[in-house]
């Protein structure tokens, strides 16, 4: 994905952030660059008052919005694409030992180095998997909490201790984080 140019984004400084699922991450308040004009990070303050920042890397601007790619997904989709990498280029060193077009002491140096990237890719694919898991158990805490809620909200209104409005706006939250859970959940799996 290409940087991010600080005068892309500083339009939206003020304007709410999203993660990739829809969810709103808080207000952006600041953009840091470098003197190239990329963005390093950005600083967005949550709802509970807290400052967040967030590295330039994973964020976008697409459909007149600003969105975060959540650190878990950004780092998968980082190994994976660095061991398609290497994975194309060990076939092309195959190829070329195939062929016996140079010598092994050039290409054999570059194998070996190859290999050695690969195998830490690898360990790095490990530690992100750990890592994925860890978030796919906390999406389904919360979506056990968003049941909860669900079922309490019903029992309220159907028992006629809340109106029809706050059980419609309170379904309708509901809904909304019930489904970006359940789309992170896919994402993730």
């Amino acid at each position: 994905m290409p940087a991010i140019k600080v005068d892309e984004i500083s339009k939206f400084i003020g304007s709410e952030v999203f993660d990739d699922f829809g969810r709103s991450l808080g207000t952006l308040i600041a953009v840091e660059s470098d003197i190239d004009g990329k963005v390093s990070s950005i600083i967005v303050k949550s709802e509970d008052l807290s400052l967040d920042v967030i590295e330039g890397e994973r964020v976008k601007v697409s459909d007149d919005k600003v969105t975060v790619t959540p650190e878990w997904k950004f780092e998968i989709l980082q190994v994976i694409e660095n061991l398609d990498r290497a994975y194309k280029r060990r076939k092309a060193i195959q190829n070329i030992t195939s062929r016996n077009d140079l010598p092994a002491v050039v290409v054999e140096p570059m194998k070996r180095k190859l290999e050695d990237e690969i195998k830490a890719l690898k360990l790095k694919a490990d530690e992100v998997k750990k890592v994925v898991n860890s978030r796919i158990g906390e999406i389904d805490d919360e979506s056990l909490k968003v049941a909860r809620a669900i079922a309490t909200i019903g029992i309220s209104y159907f028992s006629g201790e809340i109106s029809e409005r706050g059980y419609t706006q309170s379904m309708n939250h509901l809904r909304k984080l019930q489904d970006s859970l359940s789309e992170e959940k896919r994402s993730a799996e």
